[in-house]
């Protein structure tokens, strides 16, 4: 099936009035149109585009929609009572769909939709009752408000971001620690290009840690996801739909050490001046050495979707070169170091030994 999301039609507040640019917008009715099932605007439409059995003929309503066959609403809503849907996928273990609302003046959200469901707009931004305002700025109270409506899974308010971009439900193998948390995103903190990234597992909301920076430092403008469920991050220096800044970056998981384990998620092994793989490896402290050194365990074979990523071992030069490593030390703080390895010879078990190490953040 294909699924359609739609925005309320763009006057603030989902009201008739004037735009901030001047033009007067009109269309949204006496209360708006994320509570009018009559029209699509607000909805998350749900059609089979093969069949005709619509009205125009040029497609499906499919029978098991939540209102197929209603006199009064329209047969191909699936959800309804929404600002600004911005994105939405569907999650590729559990079939799930997740869908990030931007807000108005206050809340950014995140929902789980359940068919026929009602998720309040423009009587509700998140989970608090909305007050058009009159001519002016509509807000948010904590003041009751009556209906059946659902809740987000997830929100934040404006002290955090501009407009929520929604992502996936991480299901890929490169970084076990985000398995099944909901990676997503802010365009802009300010409104400056200072993008966000986060990540929830549906109770808080966290910010992605990042290496080189505290935050991505450009518009995050979407997300995409490859077949093996790894993610990547959209975005551009401009915030428009202008110029040639836009950029396609890979999330990434870096080397983590412990203090018994050293993990890496995805290390190239150079042989003669060709890529020959890409490989997961754990390697453990070898228990009392100065300089310390650490035996493989274990090392697997990974797709040619990780090559290039953040770990490289030279089998010419024998060196293992680690640009970041998040060291965990006492009470689960976290340092990143850059590290460099040397391989030594004639052992019965691979074993390297720490070069260097530079503290990077």
């Amino acid at each position: 099936m294909l699924y359609i999301a739609l925005g309320d039609g763009g006057g603030a507040d989902d009201r008739d009035g004037q735009e901030f640019i001047g033009n007067p917008i009109i269309g949204h009715g006496a209360t708006g149109n994320g509570q009018n099932t009559g029209n699509p605007l607000g909805s998350l439409l749900r059609i089979d585009p093969t069949g005709n059995n619509s009205n125009n003929g040029q497609y499906e309503i499919p029978v098991d929609n939540p209102f197929a066959g209603s006199d009064t609403v329209l047969d191909e809503i699936y959800a309804y009572g929404f600002r600004n849907p911005f994105r939405f996928s569907f999650d590729s273990a559990s079939g799930a769909l997740v869908l990030a609302d931007v807000g108005q003046n206050d809340i950014e959200e995140v929902n789980l939709i359940q068919a026929g469901g009602n998720y309040g707009w423009g009587l509700k931004e998140g989970s608090f009752r909305f007050e058009p305002n009159g001519n002016d700025a509509g807000f948010v109270t904590s003041a009751a408000v009556s209906g059946n409506f659902i809740d987000p899974v997830v929100q934040y308010d404006h002290d955090e971001g501009t407009a929520i971009i929604g992502g996936f439900i991480y299901r890929g193998s490169a970084a076990p620690a985000l398995q099944q948390t909901y990676i997503f995103g802010d365009v802009a903190k300010t409104g400056s290009g200072d993008g966000r990234i986060f990540y929830s597992d549906g109770t808080q909301i966290l910010e992605l840690g990042l290496t080189e920076r505290d935050q991505p430092g450009f518009w995050v403008l979407g997300f995409g996801q490859d077949s093996d469920r790894e993610l990547y991050v959209l975005g551009n220096t401009t915030g428009t739909p202008s110029d040639t800044t836009g950029a396609v970056y890979k999330l990434v998981p870096i080397a983590r050490f412990d203090a018994a384990f050293l993990e890496i998620p995805a290390v190239d092994v150079l042989i003669d001046n060709d890529m020959s793989g890409v490989y997961r490896a754990r390697l453990q402290l070898v228990e009392g050495s100065n300089p310390l050194r650490f035996e493989l365990m274990q090392a697997e074979k990974l797709t040619e979707n990780f090559r290039g990523d953040n770990a490289l071992f030279n089998q010419t030069t024998s060196e293992l070169n680690l640009p970041f490593v998040d060291i965990v030390g006492i009470g689960n703080s976290i340092s990143t170091y850059a590290g460099e390895l040397q391989l030594i010879p004639d052992l019965p078990v691979l074993t390297f030994e720490l070069k260097q190490a530079l503290l990077v953040k």
